[in-house]
């Protein structure tokens, strides 16, 4: 027989086991819900997106031919990376700029095309450096900056720039 303190324990027990069980559950149902939330607004969203995406299709679609039209085809591996590397370079002492370093990067092939990178350290003044740059990224030059670094000199009249371009072409040779 149980006495009224092992009844009155035994109550206190299973109650304190039902508000646990109640609060942990609770909070991983809040978890839950908020998780899913979370998803259902990320989708919300994403439609959105999706759907101004698909207002502009024709403009993309127009973009796509355009390149498709435009690109330049890639003759011989290394003449075209001499060239690319010649061309950047010109550019660069048409501008005023002092090149001090330059390298030819690896040729990197994929499934909508080739693109040649070359890395140059370049010297001179601001004004030179950004019509340089924005000269070489016109689209129809199908050149784009892939990395850059920018710092003064130690005269403080000039920029050191640190570029890495890229140019695309239409497939492989």
């Amino acid at each position: 027989m149980k006495t009224k303190n092992e009844k009155f324990l035994l109550a206190f027990l299973v109650a304190i086991l039902f508000i646990t069980g109640n609060f942990y559950g609770y909070r991983w149902l809040s978890q839950k819900q908020s998780a899913l939330d979370m998803a259902y607004a990320q989708m919300r969203a994403d439609k959105a997106d999706a759907q101004v995406d698909l207002l502009k299709k024709d403009v993309w679609a127009q973009r796509k031919t355009w390149i498709k039209d435009h690109e330049p085809a890639q003759g011989d591996a290394g003449d075209t990376r001499a060239q690319v590397l010649e061309h950047v370079s010109k550019g660069a002492h048409d501008n005023k700029l002092e090149v001090l370093e330059q390298s030819l990067n690896d040729v990197q092939q994929g499934p909508s095309g080739t693109r040649i990178n070359v890395t140059l350290k370049i010297k001179g003044p601001m004004e030179g450096l950004c019509h340089w740059l924005a000269d070489l990224q016109k689209p129809e030059s199908f050149y784009a900056v892939s990395k850059l670094s920018l710092k003064a000199d130690q005269d403080q009249k000039s920029m050191i720039c640190t570029v890495q371009l890229a140019r695309y072409f239409k497939g492989g040779s």
